[in-house]
């Protein structure tokens, strides 16, 4: 099988996980998205390389506008507009980082989302 077969495959698979997925695990999923990106562009940073560590955020930035816009503010209630405010910061500390000032900035970006995964993941499992 070649690369492209088991990349073809790969993708396959992804979209189906999506598109499957009950609404509890999709925002897992992106959860997982966002981690993943920050951890990346540490990674990129540290490393020297601005502008892939730029271009995990703006993945990060792009996965959180989705989670925003998915959010419902009546019905959600208090959960739903701290979600908001936590989204917003992330946004905030996104535009911010910078390969000077990262060391700053991700490591506990990275720490509230963890914390935030943690409870969704938790939440699924209690049902």
């Amino acid at each position: 099988m070649g690369a492209y077969n088991a990349a073809l495959i790969q993708k396959r698979y992804q979209e189906n996980a999506v598109s499957t997925a009950s609404p509890l695990r999709l925002v897992i999923m992106l959860y997982g998205g966002v981690l993943r990106f920050i951890r990346v562009a540490q990674k990129s940073f540290s490393g020297g390389d601005e502008r892939e560590g730029k271009n995990n955020l703006l993945q990060v930035e792009k996965i959180v506008l989705e989670l925003i816009g998915s959010l419902n503010l009546e019905e959600g209630g208090e959960v739903a507009r701290n979600l908001l405010r936590i989204y917003q910061f992330t946004l905030e500390q996104c535009a911010l980082c910078n390969g000077n000032n990262y060391s700053q900035i991700l490591p506990p970006l990275l720490k509230v989302w963890e914390g935030l995964e943690e409870s969704w993941r938790e939440i699924e499992k209690n049902g």
